[in-house]
Order: C-alpha cells, then structure tokens, then sequence
C-alpha cells in the first residue's frame, strides 16, 4: 500500500496543475500579474492600430417580437467572426444618458465594417446606426478610458467568465444590458466588451488538448493495484513521469499564449517485499488471497525531453528523448497478492469539465469561438466595481461554472492601471506574464462559443436613456394577391415601410379597388390629412374627380383651394362662395316619393326621433310637396315648370300638421320643440342662405372638382344633415346620369369626420319604438356600397372607428390606418384588416405619416411611408360685402318701385322673381304665373297688405330693422330708427313711408303681440302726436 501512496503523491502535483488551468485560477490573480509593455504585444505605429477599427453610434433598435433576438445576434457575431474580425462593444453613460457603440477591428477593414452593416440590417432591419468619425472616434476612445480630462487615470474593472443563460427555456429573457444601465443609473462609467475570433486551426489544437487531457487522465480515474512480493515501484515511477509530461503537454495545447521547456532523468531500483490486507476507504474496493514468492529485480533509465510549443495563432513544438533500461529479475517462492479498485474523485469531475468544454468547442465549430472579455471604467474605484459585478451577475446562467469567473482591479494608484489603459485604447486584450503552470504570456480574457458571446454582448432589450428600443411587428415587404393581376390603373401612396426603414418598393392602389371605397382612420397629427392629399393628387393625375366634405377644421381649401379646376363652396360668405343647395330638389327622372324617403332617411340618421315624430315629418314634407304641384303617386306637377319646396315652406306646414293631428296638447307641445324648432334652425343664421331655392348646378358639385367646407357650423346635428343632404343628392344624381353598371372608377367623394352622418348607434329598441337612427345608418352605408357601380368611390375618413357605424368599415374595400392609440379602435379596425395580435398592437406605435395599408384582394397588409404632398395652392377669395349690398339695393329698389308704382314691366317683374330665393315659392308661383298671363296681380289687392309685406321682407329682413327701432324711447326715435336701417336695402325714394307700414303690417302676423304696438304707431302716424 505504500507504493499505492507513492503513486498518488506523484499525480497529485500535475493533477492540481491540470484543475487549476481547467478553473483558470489565474483569472482571480491578474491584478498581481505584470502587464507585457505595448511595445512588445501590440502594434508601433498607433495610427496603423486605429486605422483597423470602425465604430459606428447604435441610436435606435428595433427587434421583431416574434423571432430569438439572442439567435440573430448570434448570426451577426457569427458573421464577423467568419471574416477573423474582432468584435467591440463601447457603452459610455455620464449617469444619465447612454451611448452605444458597436464596431470591428480588422486588417480587412472595409469588408469587415460593411458585413456588421449588413448583418445588423438584415437581422435588426430598423435598427439606426452611424458611422463615428475618425476624429469623434479619436475623442470618444479617450474620454472613455481617461475620463474626467483632470484626472487623468480611471479605474479598469475586468470581467472574465463564461456567459449562459438564465432561462434555458426561453421564456423570458432578464440578460438584457439595460439592466446594468438601470443598476447604474445616475453613476458616470464605462464599458468595453472584446472579442477576438479563434481561427479554425487554433480551435483544432485547443479540442485536441482537451481530448489528450481526458485521454490521459482517464485512466487513472479508476486504478486497480495488485500488491506482492515482487512488485517494482519502477514501474510506477515511469507512470507518473509520463502524466506529468503529458497532462503539461495537454494544458499547454488549451491556452492562447504559454511557453514551456522540460528537461528530466529518471532512475530507479527496487527490492521489495510486502504481505497484508487492506479495508479501502469509499471509493476502494477489496480483493485478497495468499501467496508465495519471491523477486530480486534491478532497473535503470534515463530520460531528455525538450518541448516548446505555441497555441495563439500559430505553434511549433519539437521533442527529443533518449531511455536506456537495463534490468535482472530472479523470482521464487510463494506470492500473497492484495486487488484494490481506485476512484479518484476529483479526476471523475475534472474529467466531466472536460466533457462540457468539449461539447461547447464542437458547438463553436459551428458557431464560432472567441476570446472573450469585459472591461469597466469610472472615475472612482467604487463605481467600477459595482458596474463589474452588476454585470457579471447579469451574465452569469445555469452552465457558467464549468470555469472559473474573476473581476479584477486596477485602481488608480495601481503601477499597472496605464498599460492596462493603453491596451484598452488600442481595443485589445491586456496581456500578463504569468509564469506558473506552464503558462507564460496570457491575456485575461476567456473562450467564449458565439452563442455565449451574445449573451455577453447582448443588446439591450427595453429602451434606456439615449438609445430607444423598440419592438415591431412584421408586416408584407411587397403588394401581391392570389391571382397576381397586373394593375391596369394604380395611384403611388408610397412606398414599403419595413421594420422602420423606407425601401424601395413603391404602395400602389388600384383605382378600380377604390371604387370599393376606402376607409382612413388615424389619431390627431398621425398623417391622416396629407394621406387623404397624396390620394387626391394622385387620382387628379388619373382624371378622377373628387368631392371633398369637410366638417372640421377647413383645411383642404388651404391645400387644393388655389387650383384653377378647384371650385370651394362653404357657408360664410365672408370666407367662401356660398353653398346653394335644396334639399327638396331630386332631377327629373327620380321619382318623388324615393326622394321623401331618402329625405326623411337622411333627417332620421342625423336628429334624434322617437315616437311619431318620424311620420309626423313626412306628413308635413309630403304636404309642402303636394302644395307646389306635385302628384305624389305620379311624380307629376300640375305646373308647367316644376316647382320644388323650401325649408321655410316646411315650417310654414310642420306646424299646422303637428296642430290637425290627434295627438294630446302635450304630445303637440313636444313635437313642436323637436320638429319645428329645429326645421326653424335651418332657415335662419348661415343656413337661411343655404338651403335656398337657386341652387348651385349639380354637374358643378357632383362632376367638377368641389371642395365643401362646413367647419363653421357650429351644430354637430347640422352639420350631420348637411353632409346628409349632399350625399342623397349626389346618389340621385348618379343613378340619374350613369348609363351603364359596373362603371370605372371616375370620381370619388370624400367624407372627413364621417361619424357625423354614419355614427355608431346602439342596436336595442327603445320604449319609443324601433332604433329609427341606426336603420337609417345602415341605409345609407348600404347606398354607400352600392354605389360603386356608377364609378363612384367614398373615402370616409375618420379619426375614431369606434364612433362609425360597423358596416361603414367592413363595406369598404381599402383600409389604410395610421397611429391609433385607442385599443377598441385598433381591434375594430384591425379585424377588417386581417392584423394579427402583434400587428395589432403596432398602430399604436407607428411614426406619423406610416400607415399600414391593405387591399382586400392582398394576401398580407404592408406598412407604408406616405409621400409627404408638397403642392399646395392656397385659397384666395376676396368678397366684396358693398358690392354685394349695393347690387341687392338695387334689386329690391327696382321691383318695389314696380309694384308700389303699379306701373310695372310684367317680363322684368319675372326675372327678378325667379332670382329671389328669399320668397315663399307658393307666393312666388302666384305671382309669376299672374304676370305671365298679364293677370292682376293679387298682392297689389285691397285687404293683401300682409302679403305685399311678406313679398317686400323677401329684400329685407324685417325682424332686424324693428329690433332696431325699438330701441328707441318715442315713436319719433323708432321711426328714425327704422328709415335708417331701411335706407341699408332699398334707397331714399317717396316709397318709403308705404314701405314701413307695410312691413309693420306683415309683422304682426309673424308676432301678434307686436300688433298693439302698431296701432299705437299707426294712431301717433294719425295725429302727429308722440304717445
């Protein structure tokens, strides 16, 4: 059992050398290592030195939320790392906001920078990055390694140790380097992450190191020993010799930079003789007999060995030996043997070590393998320290002791802090004398399979302080449909938008498909509008005409209103031409009643209605139509020239209807307020000028180029039935005028804030009855669809989805959507436009003028960049309010001088009639037909006084001129008061006296209680005296 001991006293120093380079204990001790001199390791000449590198600033990334980010970085890394180019990764924070640099070095500098390039973009596509100058290279490299310009030596930090990690699942990831930015948040450091590729032939020698190492130490994981008399410890002795060489010879071959020489002599002579038995520790086992025997044995060798060998980049190795053995062996007599089975513990784990570094070099044969580590500088000891070991502790995973990991110091007043500097200057590995274990020159870094190295050169995966971080989904990168069709006809929106970068394939919508409609939506500033202008642009190029209804803001007319084929029609007079409109009016050829139900539609969708309030309405339509002629089951009028109603007809009629009918008084009372009350709105304000009788032709604002802004109606209702009545009035022009079905696309109308007459209403039915507005809706985004076949094609635009009506998106067959913040909105819209979850959750991200855009024949949507529009021409409109007036008062002069005078000219009397739309058509028929017929005319009549004043407010406004003259204290104030505000429409004439009471008398019929007022007026006209 001695000669057992011996041979484990004889291992054991060249297995504790084999376990401490497995550990690589001599990471946790570089701090007392001499730093070789850069004039030794590194390249003379700096500028040489500097010229290999590239560094380029990281300022945005971008990540798809559905692949292994680790994975793509392990393709970038790989990439590099194919090319023998060293990898760099710089992090410099002033505690508050970050900087991130990632760059190579390499003598092939140009392929090396542009295969980071090309790997970053086709892995990160998105991701921003910026070359650094030579000279803003030349500034960052010193404020990080010198820091604060007085004081001149920071603290360096190392961080050696193999990276894994965490979660071996890949559920979460909690190794981004955000984390470390977070830790260090408000603390001035930074950081330099190298790596230097391992070539294929030194990764070859490193394998076959470890595999020699296991070779060799296998076979004493298990020793089985045999004791007798003539066992000879020469034997054993030459054993042990041959580990040490051996397991030397191994280590060396897994280093990066060892020189080693080993010159020995052995000699030995044995005559012994043992007997016994023996109980084996755990681990032994026991075999024993009896024998006897004897043996007498000489032996003699002798042993020159000289190796040198080199395993960085290149190695040579040369050995020499020499053995002479000369022996004598006499044996006799009896043997007692003793069988002991060995396991050595440590060999077993060291052996298993070996296993896995042999498992991650076979993987580094497909991935790659560097040399590997990370380096921290502050201003004070402290800060570097705690950055280091915030950063070990993020790196470190399930697989990392399987070597040893080390931080080491070199603090300010360390003797080797500046040549560890100037080595982190150049962007390299400091190398140390080391001079133990067979070890010589040494660099404190650690091998490092790729897929570990981006774990340790991870990228941070949450936005920081100066690098924001953003994840994005993935959406089509080309147009392309089941049939593949070429598009006959297409308008340029933009072009493909991918992962945050603009390329070069243009977003071409066919024309035919807009026919089918098409659907905006973004939020406030998202690029809805200049969208909207692109389109329009587009399709004028095409010869398509547009109709633009604005409700808000009134901004089209500032960006197409200055083209000379643009017509721009509002509601102010002031500001644009006045829009004319009837909503009573349909073109011959549709009939009656269709238009009364498409009116009565139109009211139902854009005012609350309940009850009988509905039919109520038709009632008093049908009746203003059947007072100007009209048949209704004919669609006939009894006139030669047909006549259609007004507004201020219908609350002349509404009324009386509400009155005839057998509803209670309170019921008539309601009625009244909701029907009458809001009819009254439309003829009074900005409107009474709207919906007048001569309106603007048709072909002028359904077949030219219109723009119709109605953003200075105050009412949202108003509005709605504005947009209303220009809808039914353009579906009926449509019908009328389009000869053949399934027309191409030749004009489109665009409905901004479309949500004032296609709102979203609840389906449940009130008490009052059935829900009248959202059967109306429907109506009308039914018409909508079906109106494609007259080549007419809606744009409804809107910035809130959730407030249309759910068949005005799915009825369209373009969708293009921009930023929405809302999540109902995105699901809403997103469902019509076959979005996935993530796609989904990426509107509300998008950059102001991206959209993302689909066709329904398309098989994916895809983002776009809109073109910016940059044509704008700018309204220009002057209106001249004296010119105005003054044609007016003299209009109303001439024909009350007429019909006061009696003395009138009949065709001249009818041309001015027909130009005053201020006129209750009935009374205007009347007289007209009298004057054509050269019949008397009934206003002119004894006892038609009031009549003659109605005819005469038709220039005037009478309500105007007496609120005026009432204010003042004495029927003299008052009729000074009203000649003056008279004096305004018609001139100074012997008339004006008739003109006054006349008026006053129609007055009282607007205003009975007005009526007491007049006959003191009239006794005052009487005796001259003031009352």
């Amino acid at each position: 059992m001695n000669d057992l001991v011996a041979l484990q006293q004889q291992v054991e120093p060249a297995l504790n050398n084999a376990t401490k380079l497995m550990e690589k204990a001599y990471l946790h001790q570089l701090g007392n290592y001499k730093i070789v001199s850069i004039g030794q390791t590194l390249v003379q000449n700096e500028n040489s030195t500097d010229r290999q590198i590239r560094l380029f600033q990281i300022e945005k990334i971008v990540y798809d939320k559905n692949e292994d980010i680790t994975e793509k970085l392990v393709n970038v890394y790989n990439t590099l790392g194919n090319l023998n180019n060293s990898l760099v990764l710089i992090i410099d924070s002033d505690g508050y906001e970050v900087n991130f640099f990632i760059g190579t070095r390499s003598e092939q500098v140009s392929t090396a920078q542009e295969s980071l390039i090309k790997g970053m973009k086709g892995n990160f596509p998105g991701t921003k990055l910026s070359k650094v100058k030579n000279s803003d290279y030349a500034n960052l490299i010193n404020t990080v390694v010198t820091g604060n310009k007085e004081r001149l030596r920071r603290t360096v930090a190392s961080v050696t140790g193999i990276p894994a990690m965490k979660d071996t699942e890949k559920t979460s990831y909690v190794q981004g380097l955000e984390k470390l930015i977070n830790a260090m948040y408000g603390e001035k450091f930074s950081a330099i992450l190298l790596a230097d590729t391992v070539s294929a032939e030194q990764l070859l020698s490193i394998k076959q190191g470890y595999e020699n190492m296991y070779s060799t130490l296998s076979k004493f994981q298990k020793v089985e020993y045999s004791a007798g008399k003539n066992e000879s410890l020469a034997l054993a002795e030459g054993i042990s010799e041959g580990i040490t060489e051996s397991v030397n010879e191994s280590i060396g071959l897994t280093q990066s930079y060892t020189n080693s020489k080993t010159d020995g002599k052995n000699e030995s002579h044995t005559d012994g003789k043992s007997n016994g038995i023996s109980i084996s520790p755990i681990g032994l086992g026991v075999n024993a007999g009896n024998n006897s025997s004897k043996t007498i044995g000489t032996n003699h060798s002798e042993t020159f060995s000289d190796t040198s060998g080199s395993t960085t980049t290149t190695g040579s190795s040369k050995a020499t030996a020499k053995n002479v053995t000369s022996g004598s062996t006499t044996t006799e007599g009896s043997t007692q043997t003793l069988q002991v089975h060995m396991e050595d513990k440590r060999i077993t784990e060291l052996l298993k070590k070996i296993d896995l570094h042999l498992e991650r070099l076979n993987s580094a044969a497909d991935l790659g393998l560097w040399h590997y580590a990370a380096y921290f500088l502050a201003d004070d000891e402290q800060t570097a320290t705690v950055a280091a070991t915030n950063y070990q502790a993020i790196i470190r995973g399930t697989e990392s002791a399987i070597e040893g990991s080390a931080i080491n110091i070199w603090n300010a007043e360390h003797p080797y802090n500046l040549p560890m500097r100037e080595s982190l200057k150049k962007l390299q590995h400091p190398k140390f004398q080391v001079n133990q274990a067979g070890l010589d020159i040494v660099t404190g870094s650690t091998l490092v399979n790729t897929r570990e190295l981006s774990i340790a050169c991870g990228l941070p995966r949450k936005s920081v302080n100066g690098l924001p971080v953003v994840e994005m989904a993935e959406f089509g990168r080309n147009i392309s449909s089941p049939s593949n069709k070429e598009q006959q006809r297409s308008i340029d929106l933009g072009e493909i938008y991918y992962m945050g970068d603009i390329e070069k394939t243009a977003v071409k919508l066919d024309i035919n498909s807009l026919a089918m409609h098409t659907f905006v939506t973004g939020s406030t500033g998202s690029g809805k509008s200049n969208t909207i202008y692109q389109m329009i642009d587009e399709l004028l190029k095409e010869n398509i005409r547009f109709l633009v209804i604005e409700p808000a803001k009134g901004e089209y007319k500032q960006v197409f209103g200055g083209y000379s084929n643009v017509n721009v029609f509002g509601t102010n007079q002031n500001h644009t031409r006045l829009l004319k409109i009837n909503p009573f009016y349909f073109p011959n050829g549709i009939h009656v009643l269709e238009h009364i139900e498409r009116l009565i539609e139109i009211f139902n969708a854009c005012w609350p209605m309940y009850a009988a309030m509905p039919a109520v309405l038709r009632e008093a339509v049908e009746e203003v139509y059947r007072s100007c002629g009209w048949q209704l089951e004919t669609s006939l009028n009894f006139n030669k020239i047909a006549y259609y109603p007004t507004m201020k007809q219908l609350v002349d009629v509404l009324p009386k209807v509400i009155e005839k009918s057998g509803y209670s008084e309170e019921v008539k009372s309601n009625y009244v307020g909701a029907l009458v009350t809001r009819v009254k709105s439309l003829t009074t304000g900005l409107l009474s000028n709207v919906f007048v009788e001569d309106e603007i032709d048709n072909t002028i604002l359904f077949d030219q180029n219109c723009i119709i802004d109605l953003s200075l109606i105050g009412s949202a209702e108003t509005k709605s039935l504005v947009m209303g009545i220009l809808f039914m009035r353009l579906q009926e022009h449509r019908m009328r005028f389009t000869q053949t079905a399934n027309t191409p696309l030749k004009h489109v109308t665009v409905l901004e804030e479309a949500h004032h007459l296609l709102r979203r209403t609840s389906g449940v039915q009130s008490d009052e009855g059935a829900n009248l507005q959202g059967k109306s809706v429907e109506m009308i985004t039914n018409s909508i669809a079906e109106m494609r076949t007259y080549g007419e094609g809606f744009i409804i635009v809107d910035q809130s989805p959730n407030l249309l009506d759910p068949s005005a998106i799915r009825n369209t067959n373009t969708k293009i959507i921009l930023r929405l913040p809302d999540a109902s909105d995105r699901l809403l819209v997103g469902g019509a436009a076959a979005l996935n979850e993530q796609q989904l959750n990426e509107i509300s991200k998008l950059e102001t003028g991206v959209s993302v855009v689909y066709q329904n024949d398309w098989l994916e949507p895809v983002l776009c960049k809109v073109q910016a529009f940059d044509k704008p021409k700018a309204y220009n409109y002057v209106f001249d309010l004296k010119a105005q007036l003054r044609e007016r008062r003299e209009q109303a002069s001439f024909v009350l001088k007429e019909l006061l005078s009696n003395n009138y000219d009949a065709k001249s009397l009818i041309e001015a009639f027909k130009k005053n739309m201020n006129l209750n058509v009935m009374i205007k028929i009347q007289i007209i037909e009298e004057l054509m017929e050269n019949k008397p005319l009934t206003i002119l009549l004894k006892g038609n006084e009031a009549l003659l004043g109605e005819v005469i407010d038709s220039y005037v406004s009478i309500s105007e001129i007496i609120a005026f003259a009432r204010t003042g204290y004495t029927f003299e104030d008052y009729d000074y008061k009203f000649k003056k505000a008279l004096a305004m429409y018609v001139e100074h004439n012997e008339y004006l006296e008739i003109i006054q009471e006349l008026l006053m008398i129609y007055y009282c019929k607007l205003d009975p209680s007005f009526k007491e007022y007049y006959l003191q007026w009239f006794e005052y006209k009487q005796k001259g005296v003031i009352v």
